[in-house]
């Protein structure tokens, strides 16, 4: 009679011990047979400081995670069970075997929502409001339901429902990177087999980068036109205010400004962007201290996807036909900047939090080509010899 060696299942964590102070380390499900070892990614990232005695801790979703932690267990201890019983043990298989379970009982849009909290901590504000209207864009679609139903045909049949609803290029792009970050989750997890996206083009769209921003002319404009309505004029005063500071949106929601602090004169506003942690300095010029002073310091900060919608409504009032987003005016700001010529760019790169000066480089390259462009034009004017005939 052959003895089975019931397998014991613990949760490890970082069991390379591989992760430092402030990095993130991943909690694995470890099956264990005697001197053999198999392991179960359980997909949850932690510091080392948030995990003790084999629990989550020190985090505000600490209950919720070991929730999840003690439901994965309980799966695989009832597929061990069910193996036992049916008289063929296989360690190698088990892994495998509870991820399926684990698929049975989800849909894709479930596991991509645990998938998203697990991420929230690390993710700017403005990126979970994107990820929310995809799960609702998802959610009432219902093309997209199971993770078999992750194919490329219904990846197009997405593609074809969004551009059906009128969003343009550059909007069904973002949706298309969303979705494509869960898919190669799942992937990892072997929840799918095939990556939809390797033989798709889905095109970003002719509105990326510096075509984002509005010109002086129109910057000028939309500053000084009336605008009758309450909330649009408040919207149009946190999109000034942004535009003198070149603040992303999340850097914004987060502006402090009793953290300011004068140097030479000047109010200065140091912090690190949301975003990369990049150290950014701002000195706030006279437009963005009125506008301060007009809201006693606190700028009347909404969502990010409020605020977008308001924003399209308030720049017709200045005659401007754009379909214009918060992120215009960190563009706008930095392209008055670059216009001017003034402003080194290494300077520049500091207030826009740009890890290297490359980044900035390549970010405004278009900008940079047209000035050089321009200036030389002028340059030329300049040197042409004076018609003497007469």
């Amino acid at each position: 009679m052959i003895t089975m060696i019931i397998p014991n299942l613990t949760f490890v964590y970082d069991r390379k011990g591989q992760t430092r102070e402030k990095e993130l380390g991943v909690v694995e499900l470890r099956i264990g047979a005697g001197k053999k070892r198999k392991y179960l990614s359980t997909g949850i990232w932690l510091k080392p400081r948030e995990w003790s005695n084999g629990s989550v801790v020190g985090r505000r979703d600490w209950k919720e995670l070991n929730d999840l932690l003690q439901a994965l267990k309980k799966r695989a201890s009832e597929v061990v069970v069910k193996m036992v019983e049916e008289g063929s043990l296989e360690l190698d298989a088990i892994p495998q075997l509870v991820k399926e379970s684990v698929v049975l009982s989800k849909t894709f849009v479930e596991y991509s929502k645990e998938v998203a909290q697990r991420r929230y901590r690390k993710i700017a504000p403005g990126t979970r409001e994107h990820y929310e209207l995809f799960f609702r864009f998802l959610e009432g679609w219902k093309g997209i339901v199971s993770f078999a139903d992750v194919t490329e045909r219904n990846i197009e049949r997405m593609d074809e429902e969004l551009e059906c609803r009128g969003l343009k290029e550059c909007t069904r792009w973002n949706y298309h990177k969303i979705m494509k970050t869960f898919v190669l989750q799942a992937i990892e997890d072997g929840l799918i087999k095939k990556n939809p996206y390797t033989r798709l083009d889905i095109r970003r769209g002719n509105e990326s980068g510096l075509k984002r921003y509005l010109s002086p002319a129109e910057f000028h404009r939309f500053e000084t036109c009336e605008i009758p309505i309450e909330r649009l004029r408040r919207v149009r005063d946190v999109f000034v205010f942004q535009t003198y500071t070149m603040m992303s949106y999340a850097d914004l929601a987060a502006f402090d400004y009793w953290q300011c602090e004068r140097i030479g004169g000047q109010v200065v506003y140091k912090g690190a962007r949301q975003k990369n942690g990049q150290e950014f300095t701002i000195v706030l010029l006279e437009p963005a201290l009125a506008i301060l002073r007009r809201y006693r310091n606190s700028l009347p900060i909404i969502s990010n996807i409020k605020y977008n919608e308001y924003l399209k409504a308030a720049v017709t009032y200045a005659g401007i036909d754009k379909r214009v987003t918060t992120h215009w005016a960190r563009h706008t700001g930095a392209t008055m900047l670059l216009n001017e010529g003034k402003v080194p760019i290494h300077i520049i790169q500091h207030i826009l939090g740009h890890s290297t000066i490359r980044e900035t480089e390549k970010t405004y390259a278009k900008l940079m080509d047209e000035t050089i462009v321009e200036e030389m034009s002028k340059l030329q004017s300049a040197l042409m010899p004076i018609n003497t005939d007469r």
